[in-house]
């Protein structure tokens, strides 16, 4: 089945932000309940797990970008969705590159620097339907 979009927020954060707590506080200052998130730009601090199934946990590595460096997120995606008990869960992927290393996985945390551009495109509760197993 196939859902509408029901609006396209575009939102720049600023040097400092943290994700995905920035992205949660836009969600609910604005009234959104579930959707994609796209960005682009960048990041002086990450969090990245990539998630080890044996064990049921994610294997987190934080990535610091040196200070003529950026850890350019090439992109963000993911997708946001309010909880039946009112709860915001952002979950994010980044693909980040900078001139030592890259790395791909869930970003748990990010540092935004110098900043990030970012859509988020709203389509409603059905997020939340569908994706249950984060309903909690």
């Amino acid at each position: 089945m196939a859902y509408s979009p029901r609006g396209l927020y575009p939102l720049r954060i600023e040097k400092g932000m943290v994700l995905p707590d920035s992205i949660a506080r836009t969600v609910s200052e604005r009234g959104l309940r579930g959707g994609v998130v796209i960005a682009i730009g960048g990041l002086s601090y990450a969090e990245i797990g990539v998630y080890d199934r044996s064990r049921k946990e994610y294997h987190v590595s934080v990535y610091e970008a040196r200070e003529d460096e950026t850890l350019e997120a090439a992109p963000i995606v993911g997708n946001y969705l309010v909880t039946s008990s009112g709860h915001i869960s952002v979950h994010l992927h980044a693909n980040l590159a900078w001139r030592r290393d890259r790395v791909a996985g869930h970003l748990l945390k990010g540092v935004v620097d110098p900043f990030l551009e970012v859509f988020l495109l709203e389509v409603g509760d059905v997020v939340r339907e569908v994706f249950f197993h984060r309903d909690t």
